[in-house]
């Protein structure tokens, strides 16, 4: 048993429905061209785009023993992720969101966090974890179990077994923040972190100043995801900013998910940072033109080939 990459942190049903513009009267009914569910969740996401692209995956996590979890289960293994480390629970319902999408894009969310609020230290399997080249967790601030001192403790573990760390952070909807990965940030490697988030989390503003503060903890590599403005990237060496690719727009959730599992295929696969940036760049651009987070990518050659295309955006 060999690992790239394994993941923990949030994994959910996405219940996708498009276009909502409008809500139907209380006790009517309104009639929908698009409903579908879809694998979603920060670590299942970056977990089934970093096997599609060829990488080998597995991903440690709860899931409910109920239909949802069923459905988790089996996007993940059509993905080719490895769920040895998967966990089934009577105790709690797996995690599902209902994401209602308006013509334009802009989503309205209905989550229900389930499992996903249960995982702790002890589901980590290190055995699991110890095959692995990088541990990646995806959801600080909605794996509350995980989040502060729990979190810090297991990547100092984990890179005292010569194996990678990195986060790909969440909105914090009590406000707490910076504590919820702080205790971490002086183990990690790579973090990813949203434009709107990461000014929560740092208290700083523009891109490089966040960029910045990350690695002012010892963290080798900090991405920020820009939106439609595209990605900076920084290390101690080197500052890439790249414009966002210009295509349709159909649903944005989960590219930002989705976009750190292109980084990491490049970084496991000793691409140069720019090249690294690039994937992330194109991988997002791919998940926003169809509706559910890992499904606009599904191979590599599909990525390269955009790139080449579309040009390398620096």
């Amino acid at each position: 048993m060999q690992f790239d990459l394994v993941t923990v942190g949030v994994v959910c049903a996405d219940v996708m429905v498009k276009p909502v513009d409008n809500f139907p009267a209380k006790g009517t009914l309104s009639l929908v061209p698009q409903l579908e569910i879809n694998l979603g969740g920060l670590a299942g996401v970056t977990a089934a785009v970093f096997s599609k692209l060829g990488g080998k995956a597995g991903f440690i996590g709860q899931l409910g023993e109920d239909r949802f979890g069923d459905f988790i289960l089996s996007a993940l293994t059509s993905a080719n992720v490895n769920v040895e480390g998967v966990k089934r629970t009577k105790e709690y319902h797996s995690s599902a969101t209902v994401v209602l999408i308006t013509s334009n894009g802009e989503r309205t969310f209905l989550h229900h966090v389930g499992t996903n609020a249960n995982v702790s230290e002890s589901d980590l399997d290190m055995n699991i974890i110890s095959f692995a080249k990088i541990l990646h967790w995806g959801g600080s601030s909605v794996t509350p179990r995980l989040d502060g001192e729990p979190i810090g403790k297991v990547f100092k573990q984990v890179q005292s077994m010569g194996i990678k760390t990195s986060i790909d952070t969440c909105y914090d909807g009590k406000g707490i923040w910076l504590p919820h990965i702080e205790p971490a940030l002086k183990y990690t490697n790579i973090i990813f972190s949203s434009l709107e988030e990461a000014q929560h989390y740092t208290g700083k503003k523009e891109p490089e100043d966040i960029a910045d503060f990350y690695l002012g903890y010892g963290t080798e590599i900090a991405v920020i995801k820009l939106g439609e403005q595209g990605v900076l990237v920084k290390s101690r060496d080197e500052t890439i900013r790249l414009p966002a690719y210009s295509v349709p727009v159909v649903d944005t959730t989960g590219a930002g998910d989705a976009a750190c599992g292109g980084f990491l295929f490049g970084y496991v696969s000793n691409y140069p940072l720019k090249k690294c940036a690039q994937m992330a760049n194109a991988v997002g651009a791919l998940t926003v033109q169809v509706m559910g987070g890992s499904n606009g990518v599904q191979s590599l050659q599909q990525v390269l080939k955009f790139i080449e295309e579309h040009g390398d955006k620096s």
